[in-house]
């Protein structure tokens, strides 16, 4: 097993397949720590929830914005409290409405990485209960869907308004899947496609700063 050589805590992973999974090797070998760590997320969700609503989305900072103060993973650590916050209020909001609405823990994995002028953006994959969210909704500013939550909250991290975050929150093509307990088809197809976060290139190592996190159980 080869170690990175950035980083020999990490170890590199080059086949095409991960406990019987296809991942994405297009980019170079992925991490074996961030492999381990994705499906671990993906099955307590699993184990949780029959089924599950997983989507990838992309966070990027506006270049006029960046600066010392984001040269750590704290824009990220606020981002995540914010969506989480938005969710619980959600949540709240319908258990007021409907006694046996449906709750959901927020669990994720994301990346980050080094683009042009060294400015760093993020990859993420979140894991919630479909029987709580199974949609983003449409993909329009000032509606109350999860599109939004998402804009309201990486404007929160930054200090910014909605509209000053808009094209910095990026969705993939077809970035969300149900997964269903048991359909190894389900989990397989969105395993490979959030694999991509596992890829060893594009990220920095050395500064003290983090390349990868995961929630909690």
């Amino acid at each position: 097993m080869k170690r990175h050589d950035q980083n020999p805590n990490l170890s590199l992973y080059y086949d095409a397949q991960y406990l019987g999974y296809p991942v994405q090797t297009q980019k170079g070998p992925l991490v074996t720590e961030y492999l381990d760590r994705l499906w671990q997320v993906i099955h307590q969700a699993l184990d949780e929830y029959g089924r599950v609503f997983a989507f990838r989305v992309d966070l990027r900072f506006p270049v006029e914005h960046y600066g010392p103060g984001h040269d750590d993973n704290s824009v990220m650590e606020r981002f995540i409290a914010s969506f989480r916050a938005k969710i619980r209020h959600n949540r709240n909001m319908a258990l007021e409405v409907k006694a046996y609405a449906h709750d959901t823990a927020v669990r994720y994995v994301w990346c980050r990485e080094l683009g042009q002028h060294g400015v760093p953006h993020y990859h993420l994959a979140f894991f919630l209960n479909y029987d709580a969210y199974c949609t983003l909704g449409q993909y329009e500013i000032g509606r109350v869907n999860l599109f939004n939550r998402l804009h309201e909250a990486l404007a929160s991290a930054l200090g910014l308004t909605v509209h000053q975050v808009l094209g910095l929150v990026e969705f993939p093509e077809s970035p969300f899947r149900l997964l269903k307990r048991g359909d190894i088809q389900s989990i397989a197809d969105f395993f490979n496609r959030a694999s991509y976060l596992c890829k060893a290139a594009t990220k920095h190592y050395g500064n003290g700063v983090h390349s990868f996190g995961a929630s909690r159980r």
